[in-house]
């Protein structure tokens, strides 16, 4: 993952039994969602005005690396921070993490580009995104 600072954008997500597949673990397929509930954490957060009617953000690549299985009964955190701001693009890594033992059961990154929903064309980061995610992130690299 991107720089080691702290992620200041943390939300719990309850494993639902929805989630659980038949060896008893979360499906792969269920992390997106996980890591959704990050994401929109943290835009409402930083980035409250936006309103994916008109401006918003859409995934344009997602890796997940599954580092240890996630149980009905675990407790994690999503933790979620922007490491790089491009013209129109942005890096958003995620952590499933245990809400204990802090230990990292799961990484994501996704670069997601600024969309305009109604005229369906990429555009450039708006300049008081970027600002206010730089004064939220510390570290965020702009490219």
């Amino acid at each position: 993952m991107g720089n080691n600072l702290p992620f200041k954008s943390v939300i719990p997500i309850q494993v639902r039994f929805s989630d659980v597949d038949m060896m008893g673990h979360v499906s792969n397929t269920v992390y997106q969602t996980y890591y959704d509930a990050g994401k929109l954490h943290y835009f409402d957060e930083v980035l409250p005005e936006m309103d994916f009617i008109n401006i918003g953000v859409v995934g344009a690549s997602i890796k997940i690396d599954y580092l240890k299985p996630i149980f009905m009964k675990t407790r994690i955190l999503v933790e979620s921070h922007v490491t790089h701001i491009g013209t129109k693009s942005l890096t958003m890594e995620h952590l499933l993490v245990e809400e204990h033992t802090g230990e990292v059961l799961s990484t994501c990154s996704v670069v997601m580009v600024c969309y305009d929903i109604k005229g369906q064309k990429s555009i450039p980061i708006p300049e008081k995104w970027k600002n206010d995610i730089m004064r939220y992130d510390k570290g965020v690299m702009i490219r």
